[in-house]
């Protein structure tokens, strides 16, 4: 006894009664269970409706007013069971009306018990892997209706098309019918029949997506994913994309406005800066000359008249004279740093350390008695701007030069370290320090923490070497504690 048979159910339908139950007999030692024995159509339908039998056993030959296969038919129409029929009879007239209900078998009297057993379960199978597919079917069908689905089948050479599903039903043809190929090209737009007539005659996968007509005169977009056969059969899935295709056309136009506005800005920012470059210049010239007069006019009153001035007069004249110098390096050093912003930055290897060195000669040359030491260290190499670079190892070391003035040994260091994984270069003194309260301060245009008169500068040099640090990528930072010296740190991107 098989586990399929020991759940299956059968009735019987034979008018012999001997025979109904020699059946009953059989198929009972074969493991099924039999749900009843009916003689008449009417006494089968009740049987059916009452038990749902999983097969009927039905002889042709029945008694009352419909035979078997009328009874088939009823029971084709209404329950969705496996029919086996049972014959003495084999002429071709019965046989043709018992074909068209579609049976699972046919026992032709006497038959052994082998072929009875076979013809039952083969039909029980059978029935099986339909429900299944019938049920596969229904949710395929359920699927493509909630995406907008549906199948396409085509056959170009012999104009042939079937189209299922809501893309057909949008289009306006039958989804159960068979149409001219005509019938989807026409509702295309002329790019979208050229597209598809040349690709479908290449054999393989293909994905179209077309613009299509609809019966109320609107358009839908479908996407057509299809596999050309080697017989130029053309078989796929047809989806209506019009919500993604018009958020993706609004995008596209909401991305070429934005370009646009971009276009515009960047051509009136660009207008703005060679404004404000003309607006530099020209203030730059325009300050210039009146601060050469100034020193000028300054220098030739102290040659001229410097005995009648006396020593009050002199002072005052150099105290003018050294305002316009100081105004003259504070247009210079506002001029280089609004130049870094538009200065190309050409990325090579340079040696920072050459670099320091060769800052430390000018610093020594422009106070040959200062007693500091610079310490370099070695493999100290970048990739970096070298103009650019050298201004930030300039402006450093010219800071740490200046605060350890007041040392007796005055220390600088240039070196690097790692930390979290990076590089990090810094230029150390043993100077007057800072209060790191004021640290986030240190890098804004013209702020000083120290007296000017003392110290000197123009209060740019942390900016300018800010802006260019942050052009090549990188970071820069201080730590300092007041009259212990302070670190300028700082690390390049790329």
């Amino acid at each position: 006894m098989t586990a399929a048979a020991s759940a299956s159910k059968i009735l019987i339908v034979e008018d012999e009664g001997i025979v109904a139950f020699n059946l009953q007999q059989r198929l009972q030692h074969m493991g099924y269970r039999i749900t009843g024995l009916a003689e008449s159509g009417a006494e089968g339908l009740a049987l059916v409706s009452r038990e749902r039998p999983d097969l009927v056993l039905m002889d042709i030959h029945i008694k009352g007013e419909m035979d078997g296969i009328e009874l088939a038919r009823a029971l084709n129409r209404d329950f969705d069971l496996p029919i086996i029929y049972l014959t003495a009879y084999s002429e071709d007239t019965t046989l043709e009306r018992a074909r068209r209900t579609r049976p699972y078998g046919y026992l032709i009297k006497p038959f052994s018990e082998r072929e009875l057993h076979a013809t039952v379960q083969m039909a029980l199978e059978r029935h099986a892997m339909q429900s299944a597919l019938s049920e596969s079917q229904a949710l395929l069908r359920q699927s493509l209706d909630a995406a907008a689905m549906g199948l396409i089948d085509c056959l170009p050479a012999a104009d042939r098309l079937r189209l299922s599903g809501p893309p057909a039903e949008r289009l306006g043809l039958d989804p159960a019918g068979e149409h001219p190929l005509s019938a989807l090209l026409e509702r295309l737009d002329e790019a979208g029949r050229e597209r598809l007539g040349d690709d479908w005659a290449q054999p393989g996968p293909r994905r179209h997506i077309l613009r299509a007509r609809t019966m109320d005169g609107g358009h839908r977009w479908l996407q057509l994913d299809t596999v050309a056969d080697p017989d130029g059969r053309v078989r796929g899935v047809v989806q209506d994309v019009t919500e993604r295709e018009q958020a993706r056309l609004a995008m596209q136009r909401v991305n070429e406005e934005l370009e646009d506005r971009v276009l515009e800005r960047t051509a009136e920012l660009r207008q703005h800066v060679r404004e404000l470059e003309a607006f530099s210049h020209t203030a730059a010239h325009d300050l210039r000359s009146p601060i050469r007069a100034i020193s000028g006019l300054g220098q030739i009153l102290a040659e001229t008249h410097g005995a009648a001035l006396g020593d009050d007069g002199r002072r005052m004249l150099d105290r003018m004279s050294h305002a316009a110098l100081r105004m003259g390096e504070l247009i210079d050093a506002l001029l280089s740093l609004s130049k870094l912003s538009r200065a190309p930055l050409y990325r090579a290897e340079v040696d920072l350390g050459a670099l320091a060195h060769e800052v430390e000669r000018a610093l020594r040359e422009a106070e040959p008695a200062r007693e500091t030491r610079v310490e370099v260290a070695d493999g100290l190499r970048v990739q970096a701007d070298h103009a650019l670079i050298r201004s930030v190892i300039d402006n450093l070391m010219r800071n740490a030069w200046k605060f350890t003035r007041e040392r007796e040994q005055g220390l600088i260091e240039v070196g690097r370290q790692d930390e979290d994984g990076r590089v990090v270069y810094f230029v150390r003194d043993n100077g007057c320090g800072f209060d790191m309260v004021h640290a986030d301060k240190l890098f804004g245009a013209f702020f000083r923490l120290h007296d000017e008169q003392h110290y000197g500068g123009s209060g740019l040099g942390l900016s300018i070497a800010q802006r260019i640090v942050q052009r090549h990528g990188g970071e820069i930072w201080a730590q300092g504690e007041v009259g212990r010296g302070a670190t300028v740190y700082f690390t390049l991107g790329g």
